[in-house]
């Protein structure tokens, strides 16, 4: 027979698994899905030889944001956020701070994230944005900024949208194996149907070493390293 104590612990472990387990999902989902847009940031920017102001790194980030919030509800967009905070926080404080890295240090390059995503949309996301540490102040510089981001990337995005009555053809071409592949099946199709690239990208999810995912300029494909999915998973578990 199975003591109250014994049973209110059994209540708790249960009550975290049904609760812990669809967070750590989405946690990975989310992050998989903004490094999958900034990736293919760096394709639309080979691809159409765009010029770029600033890092490519940073441009891709911008493009990733804009198209996250074209292509999700405003639910959906939150969690992104949520959980794309979570893990940029829990990795600046394992990082070096190097001042000849490509990418902006951690904590200023989330903070443009939510910066600009607040800016897209500040009716829906102030509580979210003030939550995640944007301050009052920087509330309508934000939304300027996001203005000038939206109009940079909207020749863009209106050259990648379909042609009405065209044949949708996979801009992304996904393989047929790994964890990433099979977590971001419909984002892929979701992209597929909002953008038509000049030439087709494969995307592959293989085994490089490292946690981390790469655009290849050379042959034009978007590489997940299966690591990351691994890390990402002993992250949303934490």
């Amino acid at each position: 027979m199975t003591s109250d104590a014994g049973m209110t612990r059994l209540a708790i472990l249960c009550l975290y698994l049904c609760t812990a387990g669809p967070a750590a999902a989405d946690f990975i989902r989310s992050n998989l899905r903004f490094t999958l847009y900034h990736e293919l940031g760096h394709a639309v920017i080979d691809q159409l030889s765009l010029p770029v102001f600033g890092t490519e790194e940073t441009a891709a980030d911008s493009f990733g944001i804009v198209l996250a919030d074209r292509l999700h509800p405003e639910e959906e967009m939150q969690v992104i956020l949520t959980d794309m905070t979570a893990l940029s926080r829990a990795e600046a404080v394992e990082r070096i701070f190097d001042p000849w890295d490509q990418y902006m240090p951690d904590a200023q390059r989330l903070a443009r994230a939510i910066c600009l995503a607040y800016g897209l949309n500040p009716a829906e996301r102030l509580p979210l944005a003030r939550a995640l540490g944007m301050p009052a102040s920087a509330a309508d510089a934000c939304v300027e900024d996001a203005t000038q981001v939206r109009a940079a990337w909207a020749p863009v995005m209106e050259r990648l949208r379909p042609k009405p009555g065209a044949t949708l053809t996979e801009s992304l071409r996904p393989g047929r194996h790994g964890k990433a592949l099979r977590l971001l099946g419909q984002d892929i199709e979701r992209v597929n149907e909002a953008i038509v690239l000049p030439r087709p990208v494969p995307v592959t999810n293989v085994a490089c070493g490292e946690d981390n995912a790469y655009y290849f300029h050379i042959d034009e494909r978007i590489e997940f390293c299966s690591e990351m999915v691994e890390a990402l998973s002993a992250r949303g578990l934490r």
